[in-house]
């Protein structure tokens, strides 16, 4: 009886194992067309694969998909399909419709922001997420020299290893003539990131800009409130830092001016 027992245990734990283990929706071009397929709008312009697992291989069958050639909002947050896999979808000619495009948590590095920004395919962006994919300085400064985004709206940064240097290539770039909406959260800015943007004459259609979670002090953030760089902006979000008396009032004074919503806690 406890040879049968061992026997059954051994027989379950082989199964779970080949559950766990089992490949990546990629593995197989039928698995993911059938994917992509089910999840793909009845107009063909919107798909979402987000924490599809596809990976890497997936991301190169996803690039030979003429099923794609009317898409234009893709999500493939949290896809793991790192630089092989962005260089695969650069060359892509069926997303060159594409206007959103959102890349959450892909370890995309820098590397991976480069082929993206080389893309001859993705020129027509208004919305990029690339929030947590292990981009710096190096990425910013390839990013912030390319003339494809002139149509971007939305750029979503947050949760990466953007250094004051790395937001100064944004804050000086003139390459985001429609940019609206910046999203700086969970960066390494520091007040001296703050203050590289506060002196940018280069963004002024800024709407909304969101730099919580950067250790900026007073020293940062009262300079930034202060600044005339921002004519349109509406909400300045300093959430989770460590500010101070002088930024409140240099808030007050501020929304006093002209009506803008300054987050400081």
């Amino acid at each position: 009886m406890n040879i049968l027992k061992s026997n059954a245990i051994v027989w379950i734990l082989i199964l779970l194992g080949s559950v766990f283990l089992l490949p990546p929706i990629s593995s197989g071009g039928n698995d993911l067309e059938s994917l992509v397929l089910s999840r793909l709008s009845e107009d063909g312009k919107s798909l979402d694969l987000s924490n599809a697992n596809i990976g890497v291989s997936g991301a190169k069958e996803l690039a030979k998909m003429k099923a794609l050639e009317n898409l234009e909002n893709l999500i493939l947050s949290g896809n793991k399909i790192e630089y092989a896999g962005m260089k695969a979808l650069a060359k892509s000619e069926y997303l060159k419709n594409l206007k959103t495009l959102d890349l959450w948590g892909n370890f995309l590095g820098d590397l991976g922001l480069k082929a993206l920004v080389e893309s001859p395919f993705l020129k027509n962006l208004e919305v990029l997420k690339l929030w947590k994919n292990e981009i710096g300085e190096a990425g910013l400064e390839i990013l912030s020299a390319s003339d494809h985004f002139g149509n971007l709206k939305i750029l979503m940064l947050n949760g990466n290893l953007i250094s004051p240097e790395g937001v100064g290539y944004l804050a000086n770039s003139n390459q985001f003539e429609s940019l609206e909406t910046l999203n700086l959260f969970s960066n390494e800015l520091g007040d001296a990131g703050a203050q590289v943007l506060a002196q940018s004459q280069s963004l002024k259609k800024l709407k909304e800009i969101y730099l919580g979670q950067n250790r900026i002090t007073d020293a940062g953030a009262v300079p930034l409130i202060e600044s005339s760089g921002f004519p349109e902006l509406a909400i300045l979000d300093f959430s989770q830092n460590k500010l101070g008396e002088a930024s409140l009032i240099a808030a007050f004074e501020r929304s006093r001016k002209r009506k803008i919503q300054i987050i400081t806690r």
